[in-house]
Protein backbone atom coordinates (compact mmCIF):
# COMPACT_ATOMS: atom_id res chain seq x y z
CA UNK A 1 0.00 0.00 0.00
CA UNK A 2 1.31 3.36 -1.01
CA UNK A 3 0.86 5.87 2.01
CA UNK A 4 0.80 9.73 0.27
CA UNK A 5 3.77 11.80 1.62
CA UNK A 6 2.25 14.51 4.14
CA UNK A 7 4.29 17.32 4.64
CA UNK A 8 3.59 19.99 7.02
CA UNK A 9 2.89 23.22 5.84
CA UNK A 10 3.24 26.16 7.97
CA UNK A 11 1.96 28.93 6.49
CA UNK A 12 1.06 31.50 9.74
CA UNK A 13 4.09 33.17 9.70
CA UNK A 14 4.17 33.13 6.06
CA UNK A 15 0.66 34.58 5.20
CA UNK A 16 1.48 37.14 7.63
CA UNK A 17 4.97 38.09 6.13
CA UNK A 18 3.73 38.09 2.42
CA UNK A 19 -0.12 38.68 2.18
CA UNK A 20 0.99 42.17 3.45
CA UNK A 21 1.58 43.12 -0.49
CA UNK A 22 -1.97 43.36 -0.80
CA UNK A 23 -2.13 46.22 2.28
CA UNK A 24 -2.11 49.59 2.08
CA UNK A 25 0.92 49.81 4.21
CA UNK A 26 4.25 50.52 2.96
CA UNK A 27 1.73 51.15 -0.47
CA UNK A 28 4.54 53.45 -1.56
CA UNK A 29 7.51 51.86 -1.01
CA UNK A 30 5.93 48.46 -2.80
CA UNK A 31 4.91 50.51 -6.10
CA UNK A 32 8.00 52.26 -6.45
CA UNK A 33 10.49 48.84 -6.78
CA UNK A 34 7.71 45.96 -6.92
CA UNK A 35 10.19 43.50 -8.09
CA UNK A 36 12.73 45.10 -5.56
CA UNK A 37 12.83 42.53 -3.28
CA UNK A 38 16.41 41.23 -1.17
CA UNK A 39 16.81 38.20 1.35
CA UNK A 40 16.53 40.61 4.04
CA UNK A 41 12.47 41.22 3.12
CA UNK A 42 11.82 38.29 2.23
CA UNK A 43 12.93 34.48 2.90
CA UNK A 44 12.75 33.10 -0.29
CA UNK A 45 11.87 29.46 1.03
CA UNK A 46 8.48 31.02 2.15
CA UNK A 47 8.49 32.16 -0.90
CA UNK A 48 8.86 29.26 -2.63
CA UNK A 49 6.26 27.36 -0.51
CA UNK A 50 3.77 30.01 -1.19
CA UNK A 51 4.25 29.33 -5.14
CA UNK A 52 4.08 25.99 -5.02
CA UNK A 53 0.89 26.32 -2.95
CA UNK A 54 -0.92 28.81 -4.64
CA UNK A 55 0.14 27.63 -8.28
CA UNK A 56 -1.11 24.55 -7.66
CA UNK A 57 -4.36 26.36 -7.52
CA UNK A 58 -5.96 27.49 -3.85
CA UNK A 59 -9.88 26.62 -4.03
CA UNK A 60 -10.98 30.36 -5.73
CA UNK A 61 -8.44 29.82 -8.49
CA UNK A 62 -9.33 26.58 -9.06
CA UNK A 63 -12.84 26.90 -8.80
CA UNK A 64 -12.95 29.83 -11.09
CA UNK A 65 -10.33 28.40 -13.97
CA UNK A 66 -9.75 25.14 -13.63
CA UNK A 67 -13.31 24.26 -12.35
CA UNK A 68 -15.56 26.27 -13.78
CA UNK A 69 -14.14 27.12 -17.03
CA UNK A 70 -12.00 23.52 -17.84
CA UNK A 71 -13.50 20.78 -15.76
CA UNK A 72 -16.67 21.68 -17.14
CA UNK A 73 -15.87 22.25 -20.59
CA UNK A 74 -14.12 18.24 -20.52
CA UNK A 75 -17.36 17.69 -19.40
CA UNK A 76 -16.00 15.60 -15.81
CA UNK A 77 -18.87 18.05 -14.23
CA UNK A 78 -21.75 19.51 -15.53
CA UNK A 79 -22.82 23.05 -13.75
CA UNK A 80 -25.76 22.89 -11.66
CA UNK A 81 -25.55 26.49 -10.65
CA UNK A 82 -28.11 28.61 -13.26
CA UNK A 83 -26.14 31.94 -12.53
CA UNK A 84 -22.81 30.11 -13.88
CA UNK A 85 -22.28 30.70 -17.87
CA UNK A 86 -19.40 29.43 -18.62
CA UNK A 87 -20.84 25.65 -18.85
CA UNK A 88 -23.12 27.23 -21.59
CA UNK A 89 -19.40 28.81 -23.16
CA UNK A 90 -20.01 32.00 -22.39
CA UNK A 91 -17.62 34.01 -20.55
CA UNK A 92 -17.42 35.27 -17.35
CA UNK A 93 -14.70 38.25 -17.13
CA UNK A 94 -14.51 38.68 -13.43
CA UNK A 95 -13.38 34.70 -13.13
CA UNK A 96 -10.65 34.58 -15.59
CA UNK A 97 -9.49 37.88 -14.43
CA UNK A 98 -9.24 36.29 -10.79
CA UNK A 99 -6.78 33.64 -12.43
CA UNK A 100 -4.91 36.35 -14.72
CA UNK A 101 -4.26 38.39 -11.63
CA UNK A 102 -3.26 35.98 -9.06
CA UNK A 103 -0.67 33.95 -11.81
CA UNK A 104 0.71 37.19 -12.75
CA UNK A 105 0.76 39.48 -9.33
CA UNK A 106 1.01 37.18 -6.85
CA UNK A 107 2.58 33.23 -7.39
CA UNK A 108 3.96 33.45 -10.36
CA UNK A 109 5.41 36.89 -9.16
CA UNK A 110 6.47 34.98 -5.73
CA UNK A 111 8.05 32.54 -8.01
CA UNK A 112 9.85 35.56 -9.67
CA UNK A 113 11.17 36.51 -6.79
CA UNK A 114 12.98 33.63 -5.23
CA UNK A 115 14.88 34.01 -8.96
CA UNK A 116 16.00 37.63 -7.85
CA UNK A 117 16.52 36.63 -4.36
CA UNK A 118 18.75 33.99 -5.28
CA UNK A 119 20.59 35.44 -8.30
CA UNK A 120 24.29 35.51 -7.67
CA UNK A 121 24.52 32.84 -4.92
CA UNK A 122 26.60 29.85 -5.94
CA UNK A 123 25.52 27.82 -3.42
CA UNK A 124 21.73 28.18 -4.16
CA UNK A 125 21.67 27.30 -7.75
CA UNK A 126 19.60 24.51 -7.03
CA UNK A 127 16.74 26.81 -5.60
CA UNK A 128 17.15 28.65 -8.30
CA UNK A 129 17.03 25.81 -10.68
CA UNK A 130 14.05 24.15 -8.81
CA UNK A 131 11.90 27.68 -9.36
CA UNK A 132 12.49 27.94 -12.51
CA UNK A 133 11.35 24.71 -13.52
CA UNK A 134 8.14 25.32 -11.17
CA UNK A 135 7.67 28.87 -13.30
CA UNK A 136 7.41 27.00 -16.01
CA UNK A 137 4.72 24.89 -14.57
CA UNK A 138 2.96 27.89 -13.72
CA UNK A 139 3.50 29.73 -17.39
CA UNK A 140 2.30 26.70 -19.51
CA UNK A 141 -0.88 26.98 -18.13
CA UNK A 142 -1.48 30.39 -18.64
CA UNK A 143 -0.25 30.57 -21.98
CA UNK A 144 -2.37 27.17 -22.83
CA UNK A 145 -5.44 29.24 -21.48
CA UNK A 146 -5.19 32.11 -23.45
CA UNK A 147 -2.22 32.26 -26.19
CA UNK A 148 -0.03 34.96 -26.43
CA UNK A 149 0.66 36.03 -22.86
CA UNK A 150 3.21 38.41 -21.38
CA UNK A 151 6.12 36.17 -21.19
CA UNK A 152 9.58 37.64 -21.21
CA UNK A 153 8.20 40.88 -20.11
CA UNK A 154 6.34 39.45 -16.80
CA UNK A 155 7.34 40.24 -13.37
CA UNK A 156 9.64 43.07 -14.20
CA UNK A 157 7.64 45.89 -12.76
CA UNK A 158 6.17 46.36 -16.10
CA UNK A 159 2.33 47.30 -16.08
CA UNK A 160 2.53 47.21 -19.86
CA UNK A 161 4.40 44.11 -20.76
CA UNK A 162 4.38 43.30 -24.46
CA UNK A 163 2.59 39.71 -25.29
CA UNK A 164 5.07 37.05 -26.59
CA UNK A 165 4.01 34.95 -28.93
CA UNK A 166 2.78 31.86 -27.89
CA UNK A 167 5.45 30.03 -30.34
CA UNK A 168 8.18 31.76 -28.68
CA UNK A 169 6.61 30.71 -24.99
CA UNK A 170 7.15 27.39 -26.14
CA UNK A 171 10.30 27.26 -27.27
CA UNK A 172 11.31 28.76 -24.97
CA UNK A 173 10.05 26.61 -22.01
CA UNK A 174 11.28 23.68 -23.49
CA UNK A 175 14.65 24.69 -23.33
CA UNK A 176 14.69 26.61 -19.65
CA UNK A 177 13.46 22.71 -18.84
CA UNK A 178 16.00 21.08 -20.33
CA UNK A 179 19.22 23.50 -19.29
CA UNK A 180 17.98 23.65 -15.98
CA UNK A 181 17.96 19.72 -15.75
CA UNK A 182 21.04 19.28 -16.60
CA UNK A 183 22.13 22.19 -14.36
CA UNK A 184 20.68 20.36 -11.24
CA UNK A 185 22.40 16.92 -12.16
CA UNK A 186 25.98 18.92 -12.66
CA UNK A 187 25.68 21.33 -10.11
CA UNK A 188 28.03 21.16 -6.97
CA UNK A 189 25.77 23.44 -5.21
CA UNK A 190 24.22 21.81 -1.95
CA UNK A 191 21.58 24.00 -0.49
CA UNK A 192 18.02 23.28 -1.62
CA UNK A 193 14.59 24.07 -0.63
CA UNK A 194 14.12 20.85 1.72
CA UNK A 195 10.77 21.17 3.70
CA UNK A 196 9.78 24.12 2.14
CA UNK A 197 9.16 22.63 -1.29
CA UNK A 198 6.20 20.62 -0.62
CA UNK A 199 5.98 18.68 -3.83
CA UNK A 200 9.66 17.09 -3.60
CA UNK A 201 11.47 18.28 -0.17
CA UNK A 202 14.11 19.76 -2.22
CA UNK A 203 15.01 16.18 -3.95
CA UNK A 204 17.60 16.78 -7.14
CA UNK A 205 16.42 13.91 -8.93
CA UNK A 206 12.70 14.02 -8.44
CA UNK A 207 12.80 17.52 -10.02
CA UNK A 208 14.94 16.42 -12.97
CA UNK A 209 12.67 13.76 -13.16
CA UNK A 210 9.42 16.40 -12.95
CA UNK A 211 11.35 18.43 -15.69
CA UNK A 212 12.00 15.91 -17.94
CA UNK A 213 8.14 14.45 -17.95
CA UNK A 214 6.82 18.27 -18.17
CA UNK A 215 8.91 18.98 -21.12
CA UNK A 216 7.27 15.62 -22.57
CA UNK A 217 4.02 16.98 -22.11
CA UNK A 218 4.89 20.25 -23.64
CA UNK A 219 6.81 18.98 -26.94
CA UNK A 220 3.84 16.54 -27.46
CA UNK A 221 1.71 20.01 -27.21
CA UNK A 222 3.70 20.76 -30.66
CA UNK A 223 2.73 16.97 -32.41
CA UNK A 224 0.42 19.03 -35.17
CA UNK A 225 1.54 22.49 -35.40
CA UNK A 226 5.36 21.29 -35.50
CA UNK A 227 6.22 18.09 -35.71
CA UNK A 228 9.70 18.34 -36.46
CA UNK A 229 10.59 19.89 -33.15
CA UNK A 230 7.90 17.87 -31.45
CA UNK A 231 9.57 14.21 -32.62
CA UNK A 232 13.35 15.65 -31.40
CA UNK A 233 12.13 16.44 -28.25
CA UNK A 234 9.85 13.56 -27.47
CA UNK A 235 12.12 11.06 -28.73
CA UNK A 236 15.50 11.92 -26.76
CA UNK A 237 13.49 12.47 -23.68
CA UNK A 238 11.98 8.93 -24.36
CA UNK A 239 15.60 7.72 -25.59
CA UNK A 240 17.06 8.54 -22.11
CA UNK A 241 13.70 7.85 -19.93
CA UNK A 242 14.70 10.16 -16.82
CA UNK A 243 11.02 10.56 -16.19
CA UNK A 244 8.50 10.48 -13.35
CA UNK A 245 8.84 6.34 -13.31
CA UNK A 246 6.60 5.20 -10.66
CA UNK A 247 3.67 6.49 -8.83
CA UNK A 248 5.76 7.90 -6.02
CA UNK A 249 7.70 10.09 -8.18
CA UNK A 250 4.54 11.82 -9.74
CA UNK A 251 3.68 15.71 -8.49
CA UNK A 252 0.79 16.56 -6.71
CA UNK A 253 0.16 18.55 -4.11
CA UNK A 254 -0.33 16.70 -0.09
CA UNK A 255 -3.05 17.84 2.13
CA UNK A 256 -4.06 16.24 5.25
CA UNK A 257 -5.85 17.32 8.28
CA UNK A 258 -2.80 17.48 10.42
CA UNK A 259 -1.66 20.58 8.45
CA UNK A 260 -4.72 22.56 10.55
CA UNK A 261 -7.34 24.05 9.44
CA UNK A 262 -6.32 27.11 7.40
CA UNK A 263 -8.59 26.77 3.87
CA UNK A 264 -4.58 26.41 2.17
CA UNK A 265 -4.30 22.80 3.72
CA UNK A 266 -7.71 21.18 2.36
CA UNK A 267 -7.39 19.55 -0.95
CA UNK A 268 -9.60 22.52 -3.60
CA UNK A 269 -11.82 20.02 -4.47
CA UNK A 270 -13.59 19.16 -1.17
CA UNK A 271 -14.34 22.95 -0.27
CA UNK A 272 -15.63 22.97 -4.31
CA UNK A 273 -18.20 20.11 -3.30
CA UNK A 274 -19.30 21.82 -0.46
CA UNK A 275 -20.69 24.87 -2.50
CA UNK A 276 -23.40 22.07 -3.82
CA UNK A 277 -22.92 23.81 -7.38
CA UNK A 278 -21.98 20.84 -10.35
CA UNK A 279 -23.27 17.32 -10.35
CA UNK A 280 -20.96 14.84 -12.37
CA UNK A 281 -21.46 15.07 -16.23
CA UNK A 282 -23.40 12.51 -17.74
CA UNK A 283 -20.53 12.19 -20.11
CA UNK A 284 -17.82 10.67 -17.65
CA UNK A 285 -20.79 8.66 -16.42
CA UNK A 286 -21.92 6.72 -18.83
CA UNK A 287 -18.51 6.10 -20.26
CA UNK A 288 -17.66 4.58 -16.74
CA UNK A 289 -21.19 2.71 -16.59
CA UNK A 290 -20.93 1.42 -20.55
CA UNK A 291 -17.56 -0.05 -20.21
CA UNK A 292 -17.50 -1.41 -16.70
CA UNK A 293 -15.04 0.54 -15.06
CA UNK A 294 -13.46 0.12 -12.10
CA UNK A 295 -12.86 3.62 -11.41
CA UNK A 296 -17.07 4.57 -11.33
CA UNK A 297 -16.82 3.86 -7.37
CA UNK A 298 -13.54 6.36 -7.15
CA UNK A 299 -14.61 8.98 -9.12
CA UNK A 300 -18.19 9.45 -8.25
CA UNK A 301 -21.15 8.84 -5.16
CA UNK A 302 -24.18 8.11 -6.44
CA UNK A 303 -27.91 8.99 -5.87
CA UNK A 304 -29.88 8.51 -2.51
CA UNK A 305 -31.52 5.27 -4.60
CA UNK A 306 -27.92 3.79 -5.50
CA UNK A 307 -28.25 4.94 -8.57
CA UNK A 308 -25.29 7.13 -10.95
CA UNK A 309 -26.76 9.26 -12.74
CA UNK A 310 -24.75 12.09 -14.62
CA UNK A 311 -26.73 15.30 -15.33
CA UNK A 312 -25.94 16.97 -18.99
CA UNK A 313 -23.59 20.15 -19.76
CA UNK A 314 -24.47 23.51 -20.72
CA UNK A 315 -28.50 23.21 -19.55
CA UNK A 316 -29.51 27.02 -19.27
CA UNK A 317 -31.23 27.63 -16.17
CA UNK A 318 -34.81 27.56 -16.77
CA UNK A 319 -33.61 23.44 -18.28
CA UNK A 320 -31.90 23.49 -14.68
CA UNK A 321 -35.11 24.10 -12.52
CA UNK A 322 -37.23 21.49 -14.18
CA UNK A 323 -34.38 18.87 -13.18
CA UNK A 324 -34.34 17.37 -9.59
CA UNK A 325 -30.58 17.45 -8.60
CA UNK A 326 -30.73 15.16 -5.96
CA UNK A 327 -31.28 12.58 -8.74
CA UNK A 328 -27.40 13.00 -9.92
CA UNK A 329 -24.12 11.86 -8.87
CA UNK A 330 -22.13 13.59 -7.21
CA UNK A 331 -17.99 13.45 -7.26
CA UNK A 332 -16.85 11.00 -4.65
CA UNK A 333 -15.79 11.55 -1.21
CA UNK A 334 -12.38 10.53 -2.45
CA UNK A 335 -10.91 12.14 -5.35
CA UNK A 336 -12.67 15.31 -3.69
CA UNK A 337 -11.56 14.58 -0.14
CA UNK A 338 -10.09 17.30 1.99
CA UNK A 339 -7.17 14.98 2.39
CA UNK A 340 -6.70 13.65 -0.94
CA UNK A 341 -4.01 15.21 -3.21
CA UNK A 342 -4.02 17.78 -6.23
CA UNK A 343 -3.05 16.09 -9.46
CA UNK A 344 -0.37 17.99 -11.35
CA UNK A 345 1.92 15.72 -13.36
CA UNK A 346 1.09 11.43 -12.71
CA UNK A 347 3.10 8.61 -13.69
CA UNK A 348 -0.16 7.86 -15.65
CA UNK A 349 0.21 10.40 -17.88
CA UNK A 350 4.01 9.81 -18.79
CA UNK A 351 3.00 6.62 -19.67
CA UNK A 352 0.59 7.68 -22.21
CA UNK A 353 2.92 10.35 -23.39
CA UNK A 354 5.30 7.20 -24.39
CA UNK A 355 2.22 5.21 -25.81
CA UNK A 356 1.51 7.90 -28.38
CA UNK A 357 5.66 8.50 -28.65
CA UNK A 358 5.99 5.17 -29.56
CA UNK A 359 2.44 4.48 -31.83
CA UNK A 360 3.55 7.70 -33.96
CA UNK A 361 6.95 5.83 -34.27
CA UNK A 362 8.50 8.31 -32.87
CA UNK A 363 10.32 6.23 -30.28
CA UNK A 364 10.85 2.62 -28.82
CA UNK A 365 8.46 0.49 -26.61
CA UNK A 366 5.14 -0.87 -27.51
CA UNK A 367 2.23 1.46 -27.75
CA UNK A 368 -0.10 -1.56 -26.46
CA UNK A 369 1.87 -2.00 -23.42
CA UNK A 370 2.56 1.75 -22.64
CA UNK A 371 -1.61 1.92 -22.63
CA UNK A 372 -2.34 -0.70 -20.20
CA UNK A 373 0.34 0.07 -17.89
CA UNK A 374 -0.93 4.05 -18.07
CA UNK A 375 -4.34 2.67 -17.61
CA UNK A 376 -3.22 0.51 -14.63
CA UNK A 377 -1.30 3.40 -13.44
CA UNK A 378 -4.46 5.66 -12.96
CA UNK A 379 -6.55 3.27 -11.56
CA UNK A 380 -4.04 2.48 -9.06
CA UNK A 381 -3.25 5.51 -8.03
CA UNK A 382 -7.23 6.31 -7.28
CA UNK A 383 -7.15 3.26 -5.26
CA UNK A 384 -4.34 4.17 -3.31
CA UNK A 385 -5.52 7.50 -2.54
CA UNK A 386 -8.64 5.17 -1.06
CA UNK A 387 -6.56 2.85 0.50
CA UNK A 388 -4.48 5.72 2.31
CA UNK A 389 -7.76 7.52 3.09
CA UNK A 390 -9.45 4.63 4.77
CA UNK A 391 -6.25 3.88 6.81
CA UNK A 392 -5.83 7.30 8.07
CA UNK A 393 -8.95 8.95 7.97
CA UNK A 394 -10.43 9.52 11.66
CA UNK A 395 -12.53 6.67 12.57
CA UNK A 396 -16.15 8.10 11.10
CA UNK A 397 -15.03 9.97 8.37
CA UNK A 398 -13.19 6.43 7.05
CA UNK A 399 -16.03 3.91 7.49
CA UNK A 400 -18.21 6.37 5.62
CA UNK A 401 -16.34 5.68 2.56
CA UNK A 402 -17.42 3.31 0.30
CA UNK A 403 -16.29 -0.56 0.53
CA UNK A 404 -14.36 -0.92 -3.21
CA UNK A 405 -11.91 -4.04 -3.70
CA UNK A 406 -10.07 -3.27 -6.92
CA UNK A 407 -7.47 -5.99 -7.54
CA UNK A 408 -4.79 -6.67 -10.52
CA UNK A 409 -7.36 -9.37 -11.99
CA UNK A 410 -9.87 -6.70 -11.71
CA UNK A 411 -7.64 -3.74 -13.57
CA UNK A 412 -6.74 -6.69 -15.63
CA UNK A 413 -10.20 -7.53 -16.93
CA UNK A 414 -11.15 -3.57 -17.76
CA UNK A 415 -8.19 -3.46 -19.90
CA UNK A 416 -8.81 -6.82 -21.49
CA UNK A 417 -12.30 -5.64 -22.68
CA UNK A 418 -13.08 -5.25 -26.36
CA UNK A 419 -14.15 -1.79 -26.00
CA UNK A 420 -10.81 -0.47 -23.55
CA UNK A 421 -8.66 -3.31 -25.61
CA UNK A 422 -5.56 -1.72 -27.42
CA UNK A 423 -6.31 -1.31 -31.26
CA UNK A 424 -3.64 0.42 -33.43
CA UNK A 425 -6.29 1.56 -35.80
CA UNK A 426 -7.96 3.76 -33.42
CA UNK A 427 -4.74 3.78 -31.09
CA UNK A 428 -5.05 7.64 -30.72
CA UNK A 429 -8.53 7.73 -29.57
CA UNK A 430 -8.23 4.90 -27.51
CA UNK A 431 -5.03 6.39 -25.64
CA UNK A 432 -6.37 9.87 -25.18
CA UNK A 433 -9.82 8.49 -24.11
CA UNK A 434 -8.50 6.87 -21.10
CA UNK A 435 -5.95 9.79 -20.67
CA UNK A 436 -8.65 11.91 -20.26
CA UNK A 437 -9.99 9.64 -17.38
CA UNK A 438 -6.96 9.80 -15.92
CA UNK A 439 -6.48 13.61 -15.65
CA UNK A 440 -10.01 13.45 -14.06
CA UNK A 441 -9.46 17.03 -11.78
CA UNK A 442 -6.78 18.02 -13.53
CA UNK A 443 -9.18 20.11 -16.08
CA UNK A 444 -5.94 22.53 -18.05
CA UNK A 445 -4.22 19.26 -19.33
CA UNK A 446 -6.99 17.96 -19.91
CA UNK A 447 -8.50 20.87 -22.29
CA UNK A 448 -5.28 21.39 -23.43
CA UNK A 449 -5.01 17.30 -24.85
CA UNK A 450 -8.79 17.69 -26.19
CA UNK A 451 -8.01 20.56 -28.81
CA UNK A 452 -5.02 19.13 -30.10
CA UNK A 453 -6.50 15.63 -30.41
CA UNK A 454 -10.18 15.87 -30.35
CA UNK A 455 -10.29 13.44 -27.64
CA UNK A 456 -12.81 12.12 -26.42
CA UNK A 457 -15.58 12.13 -28.26
CA UNK A 458 -17.74 14.72 -25.79
CA UNK A 459 -21.67 15.76 -25.99
CA UNK A 460 -22.45 19.16 -27.35
CA UNK A 461 -24.30 21.47 -25.43
CA UNK A 462 -27.97 22.37 -25.67
CA UNK A 463 -27.51 25.31 -26.63
CA UNK A 464 -30.88 26.16 -26.60
CA UNK A 465 -31.68 29.77 -25.89
CA UNK A 466 -28.81 29.95 -28.59
CA UNK A 467 -26.65 32.27 -25.82
CA UNK A 468 -23.48 30.17 -26.61
CA UNK A 469 -20.06 32.30 -27.87
CA UNK A 470 -19.32 28.90 -29.69
CA UNK A 471 -22.73 27.96 -30.97
CA UNK A 472 -22.95 25.02 -28.34
CA UNK A 473 -21.39 22.21 -30.82
CA UNK A 474 -17.96 23.59 -31.16
CA UNK A 475 -15.80 23.69 -27.69
CA UNK A 476 -14.06 27.03 -26.96
CA UNK A 477 -10.50 26.91 -28.27
CA UNK A 478 -9.68 29.58 -25.39
CA UNK A 479 -10.59 32.28 -22.94
CA UNK A 480 -10.93 36.00 -23.62
CA UNK A 481 -8.67 38.07 -22.13
CA UNK A 482 -9.14 40.16 -19.17
CA UNK A 483 -11.41 43.34 -20.27
CA UNK A 484 -9.14 45.27 -18.16
CA UNK A 485 -6.32 44.68 -20.62
CA UNK A 486 -8.15 46.63 -22.90
CA UNK A 487 -7.99 49.69 -20.87
CA UNK A 488 -4.62 49.19 -19.04
CA UNK A 489 -2.30 47.61 -21.76
CA UNK A 490 -4.47 48.33 -24.92
CA UNK A 491 -1.67 49.10 -27.05
CA UNK A 492 -0.19 45.24 -26.04
CA UNK A 493 -3.13 43.63 -26.10
CA UNK A 494 -4.25 45.10 -29.82
CA UNK A 495 -0.69 43.81 -31.32
CA UNK A 496 -1.67 40.35 -29.69
CA UNK A 497 -5.20 40.06 -30.86
CA UNK A 498 -3.35 41.00 -34.61
CA UNK A 499 -0.93 38.55 -34.47
CA UNK A 500 -2.83 35.66 -32.89
CA UNK A 501 -6.37 36.63 -34.24
CA UNK A 502 -9.66 37.69 -32.47
CA UNK A 503 -10.32 37.86 -29.02
CA UNK A 504 -12.64 35.04 -28.89
CA UNK A 505 -13.56 31.57 -27.71
CA UNK A 506 -13.15 30.56 -31.64
CA UNK A 507 -9.46 31.33 -32.20
CA UNK A 508 -7.29 28.85 -32.16
CA UNK A 509 -3.23 29.18 -30.62
CA UNK A 510 -0.77 28.75 -32.32
CA UNK A 511 0.10 24.58 -31.46
CA UNK A 512 -4.06 24.20 -31.58
CA UNK A 513 -3.29 23.32 -35.05
CA UNK A 514 -5.46 20.13 -35.81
Amino acid sequence: MKQFKKIHIVLISMLSMLLTQACTEDFEEINENPTGLTAERFNENLLFTRSLLYGALRYTEYQRAQQLYTQHYMQYYAISNPGFPTGRYITRNDWLTAYWTEAYADFGMQCQQVLDITEGEPNKEIKRSIAKIWKVFIMHRITDFWGDVPYFEAFAGDLTPAYTPQEEIYKDMLAVLEAEAETLASTTATESFDEADIIYNGTKTSWIRFANSLRLRLAMRLSEVDPALAQAQVSALITEDNLIDQPEASAFMPYGQDFGGALENIQPMSILKSFNEYRMSNTIIDFLQDNNDPRLALFASPNDEGVFIGLQNGLNPEELSQRDLSTFAVDSDIISNQAAPTPLLLYSEVLFLKAEAALRGWASGNAADFYAQGIAASINFWNDVYIDLKTTLPTAAANALPEIAITDSVVDAYIAQPAVSYNAANGLELIHTQKWLALINQGFEAYAEYRRTGFPQLNPIPNTNGESETGGTELPRRIRYPVEEQALNRAQYDEAIARQGADLPTTRMWWDAN
